[in-house]
């Protein structure tokens, strides 16, 4: 059976105010329409926090238990509960209720009913509810560090109430690596990237003085650094993985069409010539979004871009773009009328073929792939800096394709290159799949 939904409560020494916590969501949630169930995860605490688990659940057959083996940390507790549920909305509450049960409504509802993927809390308290100056300012610091290192629209990723439609994110909280307390930070950040609504609410936070807090304030938010540290290379906005060129959207355009002028354009413009109007398109490695933005937005294609490069993606966003992060090697490709890739197919090319067949299989109509066949790494002297300077952060920037390289892949997914002698870019107009076998066939 489907639920409406599913709380999951993640346990770690919970004892003192567990029973009558769970009494005060269990009153709010009985106040709505909804079918509900109450999944508590316990971290292996060392308290009477299990015990009482059992007596809660027996007592209420809405209520079940995991318990982990090992101590695994806040994140994996709700994955593992979100992993063992069936709600269409899947939520968390710090079970001290220092956000109170009565926010679980509003929240709740920003998805059921107001279209949501996300919905969060964003904490209002005074300096004194925070636990004291010092961890009042590494809260501040830590926020404006998000703020600044991973551009997010998203005022306070460490709230202790968090709510996720299932249909819309189970891919972004099942995939998030973390399992500790940067597990928030991380879901937040994979939400935004992934252009899902995210809707924050104003909740009053309540500290409880008469719970010690599992807060080590100087070694968690050293962790928390070193993790967000971590997360961006993971997602493709660190300096230090990649060229200068990849660093921001407006300068990758500025670059390219000072680069190669007019031929930057054209490149665009040769793909788009192949696109009919109104179909849809994923674009593979999308890049800041440049052919749809330029070129398919006003036919009114359905578009979206992909693209491991999280500060192109936000770059695209906020141009009012479909754009998502998207690993191209591991993570299974939409379908759509047209797969596109422009430039990029190169730097990947130990797996070239394997994306091309993946591409097919997803493609309803065509596959369209643009590559450079005249790069300026082939100019002598000049060849090795401008390779280096080509460096996207992932797979590789030494080899490029030529036209004869281009034609033998081509040919082996059954198609010619469209080649104007003097333009940099190739272009392979290969058929779904399925036409290939059909064709086969008959």
């Amino acid at each position: 059976m489907t639920l409406d939904l599913s709380l999951i409560v993640p346990c770690y020494n919970e004892a003192p105010h567990l029973e009558a916590s769970v009494r005060a969501v269990i009153d709010v949630l009985t106040l709505t329409p909804w079918s509900w169930e109450i999944v508590f995860v316990d971290d292996v605490s060392q308290d009477e926090t299990r015990r009482l688990i059992r007596r809660l659940c027996a007592a209420d057959a809405r209520c079940r238990y995991v318990f982990h083996a090992s101590n695994r940390g806040r994140g994996a507790a709700f994955k593992t509960g979100f992993n063992d549920s069936t709600g269409r909305v899947v939520g968390f509450v710090d079970i001290d209720l220092e956000v109170h049960a009565l926010y679980i409504p509003s929240l709740v509802n920003e998805i059921l009913s107001r279209g949501a993927d996300v919905a969060t809390g964003k904490r209002y308290y005074s300096l004194r509810q925070t636990g004291g100056l010092p961890r009042a300012a590494a809260s501040w610091v830590y926020r404006r560090l998000c703020d600044v290192l991973l551009s997010l629209e998203v005022e306070d990723t460490e709230t202790g109430c968090k709510f996720f439609k299932r249909e819309t994110t189970a891919n972004v909280v099942l995939g998030s690596v973390a399992d500790g307390w940067f597990w928030d930070t991380e879901v937040m950040a994979r939400a935004a990237l992934g252009n899902l609504r995210i809707q924050e609410l104003p909740v009053l936070f309540l500290r409880r003085h008469d719970k010690a807090s599992t807060v080590h304030l100087w070694r968690d938010s050293w962790a928390h650094l070193r993790e967000l540290h971590r997360f961006r290379g993971t997602i493709g906005i660190s300096r230090r993985s990649k060229s200068p060129i990849y660093w921001t959207g407006y300068g990758y355009d500025l670059m390219m069409r000072a680069l190669y002028g007019a031929q930057y354009e054209a490149t665009y413009a040769a793909v788009a010539a192949h696109i009919p109007d109104g179909a849809s398109v994923v674009d593979l490695c999308c890049g800041t979004a440049h052919l749809h933005r330029n070129y398919l937005r006003q036919r009114g294609c359905r578009y979206l871009g992909l693209d491991a490069n999280g500060d192109f993606v936000m770059h695209a966003q906020r141009h009012g773009v479909d754009a998502r992060w998207f690993n191209v090697i591991t993570d299974p490709i939409p379908s759509a009328d047209y797969v596109v890739m422009c430039s990029s197919l190169y730097h990947f090319g130990d797996h070239a073929d394997e994306i091309v067949e993946r591409m097919r299989r997803a493609a309803r109509c065509a596959v369209i792939l643009s590559e450079p066949v005249r790069n300026l790494s082939d100019v002598p002297v000049v060849g090795g800096l401008a390779a280096s300077l080509t460096n996207p952060g992932v797979g590789s920037f030494e080899k490029r394709f030529d036209l004869a390289s281009l034609t033998e892949l081509a040919r082996r997914h059954g198609a010619e290159p469209i080649h104007d002698e003097g333009q940099r870019n190739a272009v392979v107009i290969l058929p779904r799949l399925a036409e290939v076998a059909v064709a086969r066939s008959a």
